[in-house]
């Protein structure tokens, strides 16, 4: 696509010699002899580059140039000046032109300072959108749920982003906590700095040692050279260590120091290294329980539990099963460039139902799985997993958690589950009767006797009620 120049000069020679041979040159190219009608044309029409003299009748350059980036600020400016000028030239530049060229001039030097000045409109472009895609990627949105608990994750997160408080995000494995630490991150003040992660459970401690701080050369057997730790390298930015609870109690030592006087030395070195950097932590441990045990540091413990994220499971949180569902649909069937658009209602209680002990990175490597295999638009069970679909069996039937609580009441958990079961045997038979009490293994009577004891004789359960 040519990209579009605009000439503002009122000496007529100079205007149509530059506009022949930019056109020439393979550009798209106006010309006009005044400020009034090039700042009327920029109203209505898109330029990638003026060439503005700068000294006009009526708008002198300066005044144009501000003009301009009120109505086109991604335009970029090119001044021409008479060398008695250029003082007011230099001026334009911190008002914002990008370069100037002194009268008289080759026309070769004002082509070369424009493809020049096209080439860094094209970067700073290529930029904004890449912090565009990367604020998507880690934007809320990519945070799916509806749930109470999500919606308290969210407010939390909205009010601390751009603050620089320490962080303690707490969840299970998968519960997503990299992915909040990444949209803390993207959302606050410190978004244009480095984002460093390090997971902590993954190094002994040697190397975690100088992975964290760094090192001078020489300070151990292969420290050929001097290195900068994360850090360094999260100067200005924000650094998210993962598996905190993973960190040598000698080393925790470090780590508080970090903490309250932001200053460290190198492994092996003399010199502080100041940093300026926000502290974002996460485990899946009992911090608290580690504390008591002798194993985390109490002092360290504090400093870091400010501001506390807790994640919830996935089956805690199942409502939000098919909004994750639907948005990993369309995420791996634009990856794959498939159709697939949707998922059979049969399908879907399947993973509503199960426990998914790996929370929503194994839901979302199943829903990956069934797009894979899924021939059609929309997914069925047989595209699941083999250990989802493969077992006609109501997983997490049970309403709660046993290895959390200390006594039950029976009756009213038998209640609840008998319930659920009815609520299951409805939908996969569509509420035939006989096909009910064939799949439960109960007489027929008996059955008609439970459905109306639990009201739902006459009724089409919807997935959320078999969720509850």
């Amino acid at each position: 696509m040519k990209s579009k120049i605009l000439i503002v000069d009122d000496e007529k020679l100079m205007r149509m010699s530059l506009e022949d041979r930019l056109i020439k040159e393979g550009y798209d190219v106006a010309s006009l002899p005044n400020a009034i009608e090039g700042f009327k044309l920029l109203q209505s029409a898109n330029f990638d580059a003026v060439i503005t003299d700068l000294r006009l009748p009526r708008m002198d350059g300066i005044e144009f140039l501000r003009e301009i980036k009120k109505v086109s600020p991604d335009a970029v400016v090119i001044i021409m000046t008479a060398y008695g000028t250029i003082e007011n030239a230099v001026m334009a530049m911190k008002e914002g032109a990008y370069d100037y060229v002194t009268k008289p001039f080759s026309l070769e030097e004002l082509i070369i300072k424009l493809q020049k000045a096209l080439r860094h409109k094209d970067v700073v472009t290529e930029n904004i959108m890449l912090k565009q895609q990367i604020l998507s990627q880690y934007g809320y949105d990519n945070i799916v749920g509806k749930s109470d608990a999500m919606k308290r994750v969210f407010e939390i997160i909205n009010t601390i982003s751009n603050r620089d408080t320490t962080i303690l995000i707490q969840g299970e494995s998968g519960t997503g906590k990299e992915l909040t630490a990444s949209a803390i991150h993207y959302n606050s003040n410190r978004r244009n700095g480095p984002f460093i992660k390090l997971s902590c459970a993954a190094l002994n401690r040697e190397i975690l040692e100088s992975e964290l701080f760094g090192h001078e050369k020489g300070s151990f057997t292969g420290a050929i050279k001097m290195r900068r730790g994360r850090f360094e390298l999260a100067n200005g930015g924000t650094i998210f260590l993962d598996d905190v609870d993973d960190i040598p109690l000698e080393m925790q030592v470090k780590l508080l120091r970090v903490l309250q006087e932001r200053e460290f030395e190198r492994v092996g070195g003399e010199e502080t290294v100041p940093v300026d950097v926000r502290i974002i932590c996460a485990t899946k441990k009992d911090l608290k329980r580690y504390v008591q045990e002798g194993r985390f540091r109490e002092d360290l413990y504090y400093r870091l539990d400010v501001v506390t994220i807790h994640l919830p499971p996935l089956r805690e949180r199942r409502e939000d099963i098919p909004l994750l569902v639907n948005y990993f649909i369309k995420k791996y069937a634009a990856r794959q460039h498939v159709s697939v658009q949707s998922i059979s209602q049969e399908a879907l209680n399947l993973l509503i139902s199960y426990q998914w002990p790996g929370n929503i990175r194994e839901l979302e490597n199943a829903v990956e799985h069934a797009v894979t295999f899924c021939s059609s638009q929309t997914i069925i069970p047989k595209n699941l997993p083999h250990n989802i679909a493969g077992k006609e069996r109501i997983a997490g039937i049970l309403p709660i958690e046993l290895s959390t609580i200390d006594s039950v009441d029976l009756q009213e958990i038998l209640s609840e589950t008998e319930r659920k079961l009815l609520l299951w045997a409805y939908q996969k038979t569509n509420g035939n009767q006989v096909r009910m009490s064939e799949v439960l293994h109960i007489p027929r009577t008996t059955l008609q006797n439970k459905l109306a004891k639990y009201h739902i004789t006459k009724h089409n359960p919807t997935a959320s009620e078999w969720a509850e």
